[in-house]
């Protein structure tokens, strides 16, 4: 049964129990970020964009990042952002050339990731199925 929709016996709809909360959520859509590999990154500069890579390095506020197409990104990170908690990393930023991003955050994926299924991922997201993704 579902609360406030009519019955098979009958047409009148059907009360939430008593104790039924509802809660109605919504997910802000208005500005989606990609995910992304490399090689996409010329696709997007200028936009917001999600990118997992393997942080190969730092050098002072830069990061070197291996995408799961091993290509090499620099990510330029935020001002008071924390440091990087594991080798796997996903960034949200902002893509400034086909090498280079500008951290808005970070999300540290643990020392363990599927890179290639990862890539597969992005690729199907930014090409047959990109319906299917915000």
């Amino acid at each position: 049964f579902f609360p406030g929709r009519p019955t098979a016996d009958t047409n009148e709809p059907q009360s939430s129990p008593p104790h039924a909360t509802h809660t109605r959520m919504s997910m802000d859509t208005s500005a989606p970020a990609p995910r992304i590999n490399g090689e996409l990154m010329a696709r997007f500069v200028g936009k917001k964009v999600l990118l997992v890579g393997k942080a190969e390095g730092s050098n002072g506020g830069v990061v070197t990042l291996r995408t799961p197409d091993d290509r090499t990104v620099r990510v330029q990170l935020a001002p008071g952002s924390p440091p990087l908690g594991s080798a796997f990393v996903e960034f949200e930023g902002m893509v400034e050339n086909p090498d280079a991003l500008t951290e808005t955050t970070h999300v540290d994926f643990g020392n363990e990731f599927d890179m290639f299924t990862y890539n597969e991922l992005t690729k199907e997201a930014n090409g047959r199925s990109a319906a299917l993704f915000l």
